[in-house]
């Protein structure tokens, strides 16, 4: 019989530290005046949030993209 009294899930641990991350980028860029990345981020993020019905995966997922999108589609634009 396998009894597992542990419930060690890095899950949430990791949902926070990404969150972190991206508030303090937004941040970041708003105290910098990177406008153009930091709409580009909270434009990505509302976009997919909503396309994922507002669940826990979905803003884990709209944070990932926003991350992301934040840091490539300005450099690109500006090319």
């Amino acid at each position: 019989m396998n009894v597992s009294l542990t419930h060690f899930d890095l899950g949430p641990l990791f949902y926070g530290v990404v969150m972190f991350l991206g508030i303090a980028i937004m941040w970041w860029k708003l105290s910098t005046g990177r406008w153009l990345g930091l709409v580009v981020d909270v434009c990505v993020f509302a976009l997919v949030f909503k396309l994922h019905g507002g669940t826990m995966a979905g803003g884990f997922a709209a944070m990932v993209a926003a991350l992301l999108a934040g840091m490539i589609l300005p450099m690109m634009i500006r090319r």
